[in-house]
């Protein structure tokens, strides 16, 4: 968080985490995707107090049915009401404890915790107007509860606790509660409202800043820090993964490799800082093409570049790739260095294929390294093609035509 915090946030303009980090307030809802995966998150953090409490809430319950029963006689308007109220809170312990947890607890949760506190407040008051005032301290329990201990959102805690202390009022004064004693158990618990409302909503603006600074720092560990392009360990990953996913699916992959022209002569010809401003427009203008969700763009090692994208046919791989390199061409930035062009170029290598289990994703790349090779040897600045043909003949691991240097393509 401390990285994250010190960043200037406009240079993230494609991170969702940076762009709600902008925003004036940090506890308002989230873009719809981004908010219901913090609830989300925060619901599986919550877990084990959110158990713990629906648990404490279900006993507690239960030992005051025990209590009434045994110690003083039953007023017949209690009965089903403190029935009821078993009944929910038994519902909510189930759903807390179970495998539906984090799919039906907060739905379930926002409308059924009001409406028990509302019960429960109504029961109170009238045992309270009986003469049974000891009760009253389990009121400010249910207003500290649904801030900070049920998992609710903060507008649902507010209404449950708006609705508790309303439905107390309403019914002490109703079943003819003692006025100095209505007055002031409602004061307090009015002031006991706001004072949970206050330090919730500090809490959970907390809470939200510090998920969207975990956000953006987990996003920068996965970003090339000159190009802003994902680093080599994020493609690796992403390609083992689209490699497996398009096996079962049956679908292809495309694996392109892009290499800037000359590059080592443009450094020692306009010098490194020039070349780092090369590299990232290069990149810019690269990754404007492969957006799609499943693609991936990385900087793969020095001047190279590489992507992936998923479910192409050569064709549609080709024509992406030749628009990267016209795009890059078209950029006109200046290398009379270059034995190929006057302005800064790239060659490109495109292995197509259908993956299968009995392969290993390396051979994707093995081929895509194979056909930037080529474009290389054929003059640079072209896009060359490699197929499911080409693919047969692959030994994963080596290349039995390669050179020793093949490696040295600036």
């Amino acid at each position: 968080m401390v990285i994250a915090s010190r960043l200037n946030l406009a240079d993230f303009p494609d991170s969702r985490y940076a762009a709600e980090l902008q925003r004036a307030s940090p506890a308002m809802p989230f873009a719809p995707q981004l908010e219901a995966e913090y609830v989300r998150s925060h619901l599986v953090y919550s877990q084990k107090l959110i158990r713990t409490a629906c648990a404490f809430a279900l006993l507690l319950m239960v030992l005051r049915g025990v209590e009434q029963a045994v110690t003083v006689p039953w007023y017949e308007s209690l009965l089903g009401p403190l029935g009821l109220v078993l009944a929910i809170s038994a519902v909510l312990t189930w759903t807390a404890w179970s495998a539906f947890f984090e799919r039906f607890y907060l739905p379930w949760a926002q409308i059924i915790v009001p409406i028990r506190n509302s019960i429960v407040a109504v029961n109170i008051a009238e045992i309270a107007a009986r003469g049974q005032m000891e009760l009253l301290m389990i009121l400010p329990i249910m207003l500290i509860g649904p801030f900070f201990f049920l998992g609710l959102k903060f507008r649902a805690a507010l209404i449950s606790g708006a609705l508790t202390v309303a439905s107390y009022g309403a019914s002490a004064f109703f079943f003819g509660l003692a006025l100095p004693v209505l007055l002031r158990s409602c004061t307090f618990l009015l002031v006991a409202l706001i004072a949970c409302a206050i330090a919730a909503r500090q809490m959970e603006m907390w809470s939200r800043t510090c998920y969207l600074k975990n956000g953006l720092t987990a996003e920068l560990a996965q970003v090339d820090a000159l190009t802003g392009a994902k680093n080599r360990r994020v493609f690796d990953e992403r390609l083992g993964k689209l490699w497996q996913q398009a096996a079962g699916d049956r679908r292809t992959i495309a694996v392109l490799l892009l290499d800037v022209d000359h590059f080592k002569a443009y450094n020692d010809r306009y010098g490194h800082q020039a070349g780092d401003r090369a590299l990232r427009r290069v990149a810019q203008t690269a990754q404007a093409f492969i957006r799609r969700p499943l693609d991936v763009f990385a900087r793969y090692g020095g001047e190279e570049f590489a992507a992936i994208l998923y479910d192409v046919n050569e064709s549609q791989a080709q024509h992406i790739a030749d628009q990267v390199r016209s795009a890059v061409e078209a950029l006109a930035i200046e290398h009379l260095g270059s034995g190929t062009s006057a302005a800064v170029t790239i060659s490109v290598g495109v292995a197509v294929i259908e993956p299968s289990r009995e392969r290993n994703s390396r051979g994707v790349l093995q081929l895509a390294d194979q056909a930037l090779y080529e474009a290389k040897m054929k003059g640079r600045n072209i896009v060359k093609i490699m197929d499911e043909a080409e693919y047969r003949f692959l030994v994963t691991g080596a290349f039995t035509t390669r050179s020793d240097g093949l490696r040295k393509r600036s």
